[in-house]
């Protein structure tokens, strides 16, 4: 009876992740994956929620408007620079929220194997924890 705990207490996680992205906004624009790791079995990874998208305009605008959705959803905003290129945007675990960290990507930058982000738009990963 102990591991349907646990799947209740991981999938009670992964729903509250998700509210959080939706709170934060993370699914704006083309969402390219959106993926839950981690929580099954002994010794498992943190649970964890993974969105990947592609948005138009440009990545210091798109950056700062998403520290602007996780700052007006409770967050507290980081120091400045906020974000840079090629490093994330890291906002600390509260009570009660997770950790949260936002990449972007500029126009021509490649994520992953999902190639290139084209012209006019940027790459934007939000990663909860």
């Amino acid at each position: 009876m102990m591991w349907f705990r646990e799947r209740r207490e991981v999938k009670a996680r992964r729903l509250r992740l998700s509210e959080v992205a939706d709170s934060i906004g993370a699914r704006f624009g083309v969402v390219l994956k959106e993926e839950n790791t981690g929580g099954a079995g002994i010794g498992s990874s943190p649970v964890s929620l993974v969105i990947v998208t592609l948005r138009p305009g440009f990545e210091n605008e798109i950056a700062q408007a998403q520290i602007d959705a996780a700052v007006s959803a409770g967050y507290t905003r980081p120091p400045k620079p906020p974000c840079g290129k090629d490093r994330g945007c890291t906002f600390r675990g509260q009570p009660d929220l997770p950790k949260l960290t936002i990449v972007t990507y500029p126009p021509g930058e490649r994520i992953s194997f999902f190639g290139p982000v084209p012209e006019g738009q940027t790459g934007v990963i939000i990663s909860l924890s």
